[in-house]
């Protein structure tokens, strides 16, 4: 007895006309996507027209008017966990000083240019070497020649402070420096730089569970076609309870749920959960291996000296002959991503750092490794 094959009709499926086949897809997914009113909304880089004003900007736009009104800067740090809200705010307030009093601003990211001479080629928009410093400082010094803002985000990543010596002493810019590190000014060993700074220093305390339902409700009505409000009060709650309010999780779990359009508490809970992943997961993804092992040695020992004895004593060859030092400088750079957070501990006689993961989930460092190695 002949047997038919059926391998033509898996052949068949896959051998649909392409057009057909997109245009069931576009049709399909717009069908799942059609509560989304504005997908833009929902992006970390997007500047809505309005934002959630909270207290400690009046201190940073009196700060700014009194420059406009007497001509002498007012120099700011603004200290801020992690989805507080602190450049978003900073860019917002510039832009509003910019269109009502003609200020120009000028915003830079510290940890994607760590140097000063970095940081005067990319305002200066001068990238070839072929250009002396001088010359691309002479260039920086005319831009600045008048009233301006500069903003300096991760200023913490900073690996010298020749630019902010720089700014205070040879331009009449108004510096507003961003850092998630509260004592980052007070662990500055450079005194002539403190000297001329001379910051008001504002604190962005984390969000209440209001304010963050009070951002979302802006999201919410802007982005999505229907909306829960009840499910936003949970979402809130949740999010201040279990997430350090960090306003960009908030507003990724917003998306997840409004694509699905299903308001339920559990819902509420997995859209969390996966906005989490993808938000930290991103800074994981960024990570080297190495830094990642380390990470995974400070979950697992947070005195870092016997977190060092462990990568110190490790097969791993990524993690082969690692000095205290590079261990240290990898542990501070983490630090500086918001991942940990270091603590000065006495044990008996002696005193030891202690890390403290800041990540809700811990499981996500074990997950980025199962993934490489």
């Amino acid at each position: 007895m002949r047997v038919q094959s059926n391998s033509h009709k898996g052949d068949s499926l896959s051998m649909k006309d392409p057009i057909s086949f997109v245009e069931e897809k576009v049709k399909e997914r717009a069908k799942e996507t059609s509560n989304i009113k504005s997908a833009i909304i929902f992006d970390m880089d997007f500047k809505p027209p309005r934002i959630l004003i909270r207290s400690e900007l009046n201190k940073v736009t009196n700060d700014l008017a009194d420059y406009v009104n007497l001509n002498l800067p007012r120099h700011i740090i603004i200290y801020g966990s992690k989805g507080s809200g602190k450049t978003l705010s900073a860019l917002t307030i510039a832009s509003a000083f910019k269109e009502s009093k003609s200020i120009p601003f000028f915003y830079v990211n510290a940890r994607e240019n760590p140097t000063s001479i970095k940081i005067y080629r990319k305002l200066t928009r001068i990238d070839s070497r072929g250009h002396d410093i001088d010359e691309v400082k002479s260039k920086f010094d005319s831009m600045l020649s008048g009233k301006s803002i500069v903003i300096l985000d991760e200023v913490d990543f900073l690996q010298d402070y020749d630019i902010l010596y720089h700014l205070t002493r040879h331009t009449r810019a108004n510096l507003i420096l961003l850092t998630q590190k509260v004592y980052w000014y007070k662990d500055m060993n450079d005194e002539s730089v403190k000297s001329s700074l001379q910051p008001d220093h504002i604190v962005f305390h984390e969000y209440s569970s209001e304010e963050i339902r009070e951002i979302l409700k802006m999201r919410a009505d802007e982005g999505l076609n229907k909306y829960d409000k009840e499910s936003l009060g949970l979402l809130s709650a949740m999010l201040v309870r279990d997430y350090r309010s960090d306003a960009r999780i908030g507003i990724k779990a917003l998306e997840i749920i409004g694509r699905l359009n299903e308001w339920d508490d559990d819902s509420v809970r997995a859209a969390l959960k996966q906005a989490y992943v993808e938000v930290e997961g991103e800074t994981l993804k960024n990570l080297g291996d190495r830094d990642l092992l380390i990470l995974a040695a400070l979950i697992k020992n947070q005195d870092t000296n016997r977190a060092y004895s462990e990568v110190s004593a490790s097969g791993n060859m990524l993690l082969r002959g690692v000095s205290k030092s590079t261990f240290f400088q990898s542990v501070n750079y983490l630090q500086n991503l918001g991942l940990i957070t270091l603590i000065k501990k006495k044990i008996g006689r002696y005193y030891t750092m202690e890390s403290q993961i800041l990540l809700s989930d811990e499981s996500i460092v074990l997950g980025e490794l199962r993934k490489r190695i």
